[in-house]
């Protein structure tokens, strides 16, 4: 009987082998993970070490599985702000430019007054003098200089330089809102784009530090991931949508520069036709 008796061959260890297999696949991924955050750190570190170094702790904690440290560096990183440094570089002279445009809004205001002062001085002291000339216009005494009083700016004189100001505020105010809200749309977007390739990477950090979670709570993590994607995407995509809606509000500021600029004109001739 014992030589009719098979031996039972010995059962696979499977089990062992499927652990084993997802261990090495999650030390892979982590891996992976790992890296792609190291390369986002050196992309900051220029930018900002503080989070550069956030970021290269994150990328060894990720690496290690520690789940605790994952967790506290990714709560550190605010993707916005990330993003925003990375793609909002701007020039000086652009600074520079909204810097002059905010002062020459009160540039006409400082010369119409400075001119009216000087033009009340010089008709107080030309009719002291001569009294018979109260009959005439103060606009006309002014225009021909109150009679040639020293330091007097006529009144055509400070239109056209009050015109020409306003006309070099408009074309600044022009410059500066077709790079803040054509051009720099296409930026505003990057930042967002970059944003949500920020907050996929740190969302897939944080899963890999919860991949003992139960399902359901998985299931959550993963579709809040899913909806804060499509809110980056809408704003995306409302951006764009800006970038037509300036075309209008950039037809008018030319339409106004062309009416100001025929104003300085006829102002002008006004001027040539009274010193005739």
């Amino acid at each position: 009987m014992s030589a009719m008796r098979q031996i039972a061959p010995k059962p696979a260890p499977t089990a062992q082998r499927a652990v084993a297999t997802a261990t090495e696949t999650r030390a892979e991924e982590r891996g992976r993970t790992a890296a792609e955050i190291e390369v986002l750190a050196a992309e900051s570190r220029s930018t900002d070490p503080a989070v550069g170094t956030v970021l290269t702790r994150l990328a060894d904690a990720v690496r290690r599985g520690d789940r605790d440290e994952i967790h506290g560096y990714a709560d550190a990183v605010d993707a916005r702000v990330v993003a925003e440094m990375l793609t909002g570089k701007r020039s000086w002279i652009w600074g520079a430019f909204e810097v002059a445009r905010n002062v020459l809004v009160f540039a006409p205001i400082m010369v119409t007054w400075f001119g009216l002062s000087r033009a009340t001085d010089a008709y107080s002291i030309l009719l002291t003098a001569k009294p018979e000339l109260a009959a005439k216009p103060f606009l006309l005494l002014w225009e021909q200089g109150f009679e040639a009083a020293p330091g007097v700016v006529t009144f055509s004189t400070v239109a056209i330089i009050d015109a020409s100001l306003i006309a070099l505020l408009i074309l600044l105010s022009l410059v500066i809102h077709i790079r803040a809200d054509v051009r720099d749309v296409a930026t505003r977007t990057q930042a967002l784009l970059k944003e949500s390739q920020i907050r996929g990477l740190l969302g897939h950090a944080t899963s890999l530090a919860t991949s003992e979670l139960p399902d359901t709570e998985a299931d959550a993590i993963l579709d809040a991931m899913a909806a804060e994607e499509r809110r980056i995407y809408e704003r995306a995509m409302e951006r764009e949508q800006q970038l037509f809606d300036m075309e209008a509000a950039v037809g008018e500021l030319r339409d106004a520069a062309r009416t100001l600029a025929r104003a300085a004109e006829s102002i002008a001739a006004n001027r040539e036709e009274a010193k005739r």
